[in-house]
């Protein structure tokens, strides 16, 4: 499925799965089925340093880490998953044509897109995608996203940090173990709590997360068409609304 597919599914929303939500202690508890194959990424900015991976199949997750783009192309196509979510930013603002601070249009059109901006009226702060910092990071992303439609998977951007506020689950940095057990109890399962995880794996699982939030229609899509879209889970909608 190509990014044309992806993006009707965005504006029409989608209702594949019987779902039920229910918020207990402040955390939203999903009963759904666990019918997809859904990977996770954690995408580091360069292929020196190791990406959190997160194989969601059955409410079974597996996670590892990998370096190279060629290593996730290639898990990607022998795990032919339904979905990708890829916690990076996967486009550029409008008006860019390209990442770096030369670009003559960095002073007009900036460094944040529309999603970060939504989300900062919402009170969640998210990295601008051009700052120095990310710059490398959202080329590799583009790049590589690109890359993954070409083959006929469907990708979405998501934001691990993002959508735990918005469950109502502890960011990483705040509390680990809390984030950890607050992922079992959407019935998740797997051995993400032992020794030797590590936080970039925790946080791909939080983007197949939002991936089953994306495939059951409980997501909102925030951005636009010229800029893309960022997914987040919505509790209450079962399909996104313009």
């Amino acid at each position: 499925m190509g990014k044309d597919n992806e993006e009707k599914k965005i504006q029409i929303g989608i209702n594949t799965a019987q779902s039920d939500i229910a918020v207990i202690g402040g955390i939203a508890q999903f009963k759904i089925p666990f019918n997809y194959k859904i990977i996770g990424l954690d995408l580091t900015g360069s292929e020196k340093k190791a990406s959190g991976w997160a194989f969601l199949q059955d409410g079974h997750v597996s996670t590892k880490r990998i370096k190279t783009d060629a290593a996730i192309i290639a898990e990607i196509i022998h795990l032919n998953p339904s979905l990708v979510s890829i916690d990076c930013p996967l486009s550029l603002p409008k008006g860019r044509i390209r990442v770096g601070d030369d670009d003559p249009g960095r002073y007009q059109f900036g460094i944040t897109r529309e999603c970060e901006r939504l989300l900062l009226k919402r009170g969640i702060r998210s990295y601008p995608p051009l700052i120095k910092s990310m710059q490398q990071l959202t080329q590799r992303g583009i790049t590589l996203a690109q890359s993954i439609r070409n083959l006929g998977f469907t990708v979405i951007e998501s934001y691990p940090g993002g959508a735990q506020d918005i469950l109502g689950l502890p960011r990483k940095q705040k509390d680990l173990q809390a984030l950890i057990a607050g992922l079992k109890t959407f019935g998740i399962q797997g051995s993400y709590d032992g020794p030797g995880i590590v936080h970039d794996e925790i946080d791909a699982i939080t983007c197949c997360l939002v991936g089953l939030c994306y495939l059951s229609g409980h997501f909102e899509a925030l951005g636009n068409q010229d800029e893309g879209y960022l997914i987040v889970p919505d509790l209450k909608r079962q399909q996104y609304k313009s």
